[in-house]
This record gives structure tokens, C-alpha cells and sequence, in this order.
């Protein structure tokens, strides 16, 4: 089993049947691994529906937390590795800071971003 860390792009299209990549998150995601997000992922995958109203966001926070096994705190190590990825790859600061999740828990990372993929040794575009 390996452990893999989701980009928001992958988990959003996990929970949205209508996603471009919900198809391609869904099988890859079949596979037995240990998936976590860092919890700027679970703050980015919750903005849409805490724009519907508070029940929405709670609802799908409790969703979310089924799909995964571990959502992964943004400490001083992430936050400091982050920076440094953010300035040498001009990424979001909030790509980065899941870069640098995946790197703390020597993760693979899983994304449907391009940039990111190409940015992260590693990574698997999805």
C-alpha cells in the first residue's frame, strides 16, 4: 500500500460527478493506497460548498474524511519547504504548500494541474 498524497484538483473531481477528470480520479483512486490531503487541500475542497451554506461545507467536510485517511497539518518543516518551492518553481503558495506536504510524508502526489505535476519530482498527472 502505498501512501499518496491528493491535489485539491484530484479530490474535487473525485466529489463532483460532472468534473472533466472525475472518471480518471475515480479509477486511479480504485487501487488500494493510503490517500491524504494536506489541510490547505481541505480548505481549497470546502470553499464551494461553504458558498452554498454552512450545512453544504459541513456535509461535504464529513465526505471528505471518508475518502481519506489522513488529512496532514501545514507546520514550520511544510511551511519553510513551501517557501522555498514557491520561489524557485512559481507555483501558488497554496500548490506549494501540498508540494511540500508530499514531500514531509514522502508521499507520491497525485494532481490534475499540469504546472504542478511538472514541478514535483514525482508527481503523476491523473
Amino acid at each position: 500500500m502505498a501512501a499518496v498524497v491528493l491535489d485539491t484538483s484530484v479530490l474535487i473531481a473525485l466529489l463532483k460527478v460532472d468534473d472533466l477528470h472525475h472518471e480518471s480520479a475515480v479509477k486511479a483512486t480504485s487501487a488500494r493506497n493510503q490517500y491524504l490531503i494536506s489541510a490547505v487541500t481541505l480548505s481549497e475542497a470546502l470553499i464551494a460548498a461553504f458558498r452554498i451554506n454552512e450545512q453544504s461545507g459541513r456535509s461535504r467536510h464529513q465526505l471528505i474524511t471518508k475518502v481519506v485517511s489522513q488529512i496532514v497539518p501545514a507546520d514550520e518543516e511544510i511551511a519553510l519547504n513551501a517557501a522555498q518551492i514557491r520561489a524557485e518553481k512559481n507555483l501558488s503558495l497554496a500548490d506549494a504548500l501540498i508540494s511540500a506536504t508530499a514531500y514531509k510524508v514522502k508521499a507520491q502526489l497525485w494532481s490534475c494541474d499540469r504546472a504542478l505535476v511538472k514541478s514535483h519530482k514525482g508527481a503523476i498527472k491523473i
